[in-house]
């Protein structure tokens, strides 16, 4: 049953991506959560989500992602203009592959985010893009195995997926490790943001905008090692002209230094005659 609802919810966020409304770009000046839309889904997709946390008293915004970018780059540096436009310590709900696009983010927009959520995001890859254009996010691809980690440079970083995911085989893709994963009950991927009981438990798991979130303190960098000294090296004495000039007059003064420093010969003591000894 959930594995038909899964197919039906992929079915209008398919359809959600080609509607006009999801090149809209929206001013977050004034929102504290951003939605990252996931593979080929629109932004009106998200609209229920969107609604149910705007009841809890945040201030929601889904950003828009570019339908056939030209590079993972350029789809990269479209979310980040958008996170740029949000305040300080914002919190990102990544779905699917919206939370491997945020792992790539130039610093300046990582530093706004205060946390990030991600929702079913495949961060070991999966079959599904094996042979496509997006086959960086094969199953164990070199490109996830080298930015699977970026997300602990988040603040606060928090994976949940479905208990099991129809949409992203194999369903390790989902799991990030490290004791930090976290389970919804209901099966299906597109369903962690559509259904009524993953939408509650998000809710339950946000709290409310009053909540404080503790983050343990990083430890400080050693300053000595912070910041990688400058060495500048004076490379044009190594050019070949240069050089064999620069080692004839070393040569030179060598040897002209060699003479000068030669000690005189020391004068050969003559040997002393013998007394003869005397007759008694």
């Amino acid at each position: 049953m959930f594995r038909f609802i899964e197919y039906l919810e992929r079915f209008w966020a398919l359809l959600s991506f080609y509607l006009p409304s999801h090149l809209f770009v929206e001013n977050n000046k004034d929102k504290n959560i951003l939605i990252v839309p996931g593979f080929q889904a629109g932004r009106s997709y998200y609209s229920r989500l969107k609604s149910n946390l705007d009841n809890l008293g945040f201030k929601v915004g889904i950003l828009s992602t570019l339908r056939n970018p030209l590079s993972l780059e350029e789809a990269v540096k479209h979310l980040a203009s958008q996170i740029l436009t949000a305040p300080n310590e914002v919190t990102l709900i990544a779905h699917n592959t919206g939370g491997l696009l945020v792992l790539i983010l130039p610093d300046e927009a990582r530093r706004k985010v205060k946390r990030l959520i991600t929702l079913g995001t495949p961060f070991h890859g999966s079959d599904r893009f094996t042979n496509t254009r997006q086959s960086y996010w094969g199953y164990e691809s070199d490109w996830v195995k080298t930015n699977y980690k970026n997300a602990l440079f988040f603040p606060l970083f928090q994976p949940l997926s479905a208990i099991e995911d129809f949409s992203f085989p194999p369903q390790e893709s989902t799991e990030f490790g490290q004791g930090r994963d976290l389970w919804f009950d209901i099966p299906g991927n597109y369903n962690l943001v559509r259904r009524n009981e993953n939408i509650r438990t998000l809710r339950e798991f946000l709290g409310t905008p009053k909540d404080n979130i503790a983050i343990p303190a990083s430890p400080k960098a050693n300053p000595e090692f912070a910041v990688p000294k400058k060495i500048e090296v004076d490379f044009s004495k190594y050019e070949p002209s240069v050089y064999k000039k620069n080692q004839k007059q070393l040569a030179a003064k060598k040897k002209s230094g060699a003479k000068k420093a030669k000690p005189a010969p020391k004068p050969v003591a003559k040997p002393k005659p013998k007394k003869k000894a005397k007759k008694r």
